[in-house]
């Protein structure tokens, strides 16, 4: 690549973005402005209704006179300082309705006792504000009580009343509590701030060219691919990176004029903050955010590459807003914390360790965690981002969209669904899962597992005869050979083999995640017979997933020169649908092997049969753990915390001698002999 290329070219896109008034506006205008009108304006705004309501005065009602006390108390408050007015109501629930009266209050005597009953309409302000008074008021009342008893008894007060002493001591720091503060909103905060400074530079550097023409000028330079998306990208970070400083600035500046300005240090419990000592966690917090700018700024360009205009790219980039607001939550989640788990989930590892440089509880080896994960990110989406460049369809807008958006009448028979058809359905399943699957489990147990299978091969059986697909090649219909059928099921051995193995050092990484699994295998075997646990955990997933995982979703993501964005994306898919943390990773694995065992053998039967394999195994040794199958499962589960180097390298020999075993059958002497046969012409 030539440094003087990219420089011209992200000089050129970076003018681009300064003569577009919206951009400017977006990256620049909104941040300045937004945050001092949330926090300074926002919090006087509160403040002036904190007090209004205070000073209030609120009308009350009882059943019947008060005592003599209560009358007092009430008379005791000044006007203007949210005095509560007693008046008399015919019906007081009409009254509380009316919002006439604020709190109605029953006086009954139970057993030489009183009993007081506050009547209150908690969805009203006032209704609320009455009720806290009242009890104030009342256990006011009740410590006169029994203060005067304990008097009448000839004992002293002191010594009833508080027979102890206790005081709370706060050891923590002005700092620590400042960084506590900020750690529970400033995270989202940044991150959206991220979004929005790298969305719409996005937008106008890839649809935005397109809809201007002048994408196909740029190509026209002596200059490569690589080098015109670096300039583009370097451009798009920078935008995001200076949008998160702007931020940063206009935070800072707000909080440091409630702080000093209004006074609200005192306040906030945090009078004496030393400056110097939040230097490290905000550079820290800085880094971080210019890395995560970078992976959004790259995530964003794929994504509106796929847009032929800018309004089309909008449209887009809303599910990524979506994608990437609900993770930066996690930093307001209690007991959430940066671990060797969050460290590695996107979004959420940069919102926590916001939160932890902050509150001073960063640990070094995760800071190196989050940046090493969020730098792959980086070079990953980087990479897709050249390699979307490479594709004429992506560049200039010839490719396929959503095929489910056309009418039916003006759709070709023979229709293959696009990668966009596969994600779009693979998030309504997800949805329907989500909404009646998980209804139907909890209502139904076992019997809800069944009928949740009926989505997975509903939706793509359903979604195929729309588009009028060609059902015998979009779901590989045909019969496999013996060495086909060999080949899937020593695949499956090494990979069920590799995946057991991941999930037993997953669980000793994790030991809070047993209880999960224990509980996950007794709902699903439960009391139900051998042979419907088969039919319905082995069978059932088999047929159904399946049809929509190595049927619909590989045939969507194949690539014309290469089967592995199909078997990557359809894995990465399949492992994420079972959601539990435990699973994702092994299911991954598993989805694999069953990817590669359809694209080579082009029949959906092979992955069916090495998928209920799979299931069927498992649910077997359940039932019968004495059994050979289960002595030999019993052997491949490893023990990390007594590890035993000589099982852990028997177990992965193994694993590795049936994947070798399988790619040999899979090759098979037809396909060897055309190999050659190329080589040689």
């Amino acid at each position: 690549m030539r440094k003087g290329i990219i420089a011209s070219i992200f000089k050129k896109e970076m003018t681009d973005i300064l003569r577009d008034k919206k951009t400017l506006f977006m990256m620049i205008i909104l941040p300045i402005i937004m945050y001092p009108v949330l926090m300074i304006f926002g919090s006087q705004v509160m403040m002036m209704s904190i007090n209004s309501m205070e000073q209030k005065e609120l009308s009350i009602a009882f059943n019947k006179p008060p005592n003599a006390f209560i009358l007092n108390k009430l008379s005791e408050e000044k006007e203007g300082e949210g005095k509560l007015k007693l008046v008399k109501t015919e019906d007081y629930k009409a009254d509380l309705e009316k919002r006439e009266i604020a709190a109605y209050i029953e006086i009954l005597e139970e057993s030489g006792s009183e009993t007081y009953k506050i009547y209150m309409n908690s969805s009203v302000d006032d209704s609320k504000t009455a009720e806290r008074r009242l009890r104030e008021l009342l256990a006011e009342y009740k410590d006169e009580i029994v203060k005067h008893k304990i008097s009448q008894a000839g004992l002293k007060e002191k010594d009833i009343l508080e027979p102890i002493l206790y005081e709370t001591i706060n050891t923590a720091r002005d700092e620590e509590m400042a960084g506590y503060l900020l750690g529970q909103i400033l995270p989202f905060i940044l991150i959206i701030g991220v979004l929005m400074g790298a969305i719409y530079p996005a937008i106008d550097v890839m649809a935005g060219e397109k809809e201007r023409g002048t994408l196909e000028t740029l190509l026209t330079l002596p200059i490569s691919n690589l080098e015109l998306i670096m300039g583009k990208y370097l451009a798009v970070s920078v935008s995001a990176i200076v949008t998160a400083l702007l931020n940063i600035l206009s935070i800072t500046g707000s909080i440091a004029f409630l702080v000093v300005g209004l006074g609200g240090a005192e306040a906030l419990g945090v009078k004496d903050i030393n400056i110097q000592e939040l230097i490290l966690p905000l550079l820290l917090t800085l880094i971080c955010i210019c890395l995560f700018a970078m992976v959004v700024a790259a995530i964003s360009m794929c994504v509106c590459s796929l847009a032929k205009n800018f309004k089309e790219a909008q449209n887009y980039i809303t599910p990524i807003m979506f994608i990437v607001m609900i993770p930066s939550y996690a930093s307001m989640f209690p007991n959430v914390e940066l671990n060797g788990l969050t460290a590695t989930i996107p979004v959420v590892n940069i919102s926590l360790l916001i939160k932890s440089v902050l509150t001073f509880r960063y640990d070094i080896g995760l800071v190196a965690v989050v940046f090493a994960t969020n730098t792959v990110f980086m070079l990953l989406g980087g990479l897709m981002l050249s390699k979307m460049f490479n594709s004429e369809d992506i560049l200039f807008g010839s490719g396929k969209g959503f095929s489910f958006l056309e009418k039916r009448s003006n759709i070709k028979i023979g229709t293959m669904p696009t990668v966009s058809d596969g994600f779009v359905l693979y998030a309504l399943v997800l949805l329907l899962l989500i909404y009646i699957g998980g209804l139907l489990q909890v209502k139904f147990g076992l019997g809800g597992v069944a009928l949740t299978q009926l989505i997975f091969i509903g939706a793509p059986l359903l979604f195929a005869y729309y588009i009028k697909a060609d059902f015998k090649q979009l779901f590989g219909i045909k019969l496999p050979s013996i060495r086909q059928v060999l080949g899937g099921v020593n695949l499956w051995m090494g990979g069920f083999i590799a995946a057991l193995l991941i999930a037993q050092l997953i669980l000793y990484l994790f030991p809070q995640n047993m209880e999960i699994a224990k509980r996950l295998s007794e709902f699903l075997i439960g009391d139900q017979s051998v042979v419907t646990s088969v039919a319905v955990i082995a069978l059932l997933p088999a047929v159904c997933e399946e049809v929509l995982y190595r049927g619909f979703l590989v045939t969507a993501f194949k690539d014309k020169s290469s089967d592995k964005r199909a078997i990557i994306l359809s894995s990465i898919l399949f492992g994420l649908m079972h959601i539990d943390f435990i699973r994702i990773i092994p299911t991954m694995i598993l989805g694999l092997s069953l990817s590669y065992a359809v694209c080579k053998t082009g029949s959906l039967i092979v992955p069916m049969l090495m998928h209920f394999l799979n299931n069927g195994i498992t649910v077997f040794v359940q039932y019968y753990p004495k059994s050979i199958l289960g002595k030999v499962y019993d052997y491949m589960e490893i023990d990390f915390a007594k590890l035993d180097v000589l099982q852990v390298l028997s177990v992965l020999a193994a694993s590795l001698i049936f994947i070798i075993l399988a790619l040999i059958l899979f090759r098979g002497p037809k396909e060897k002999s055309k190999k050659i046969l190329q080589e040689n012409i």
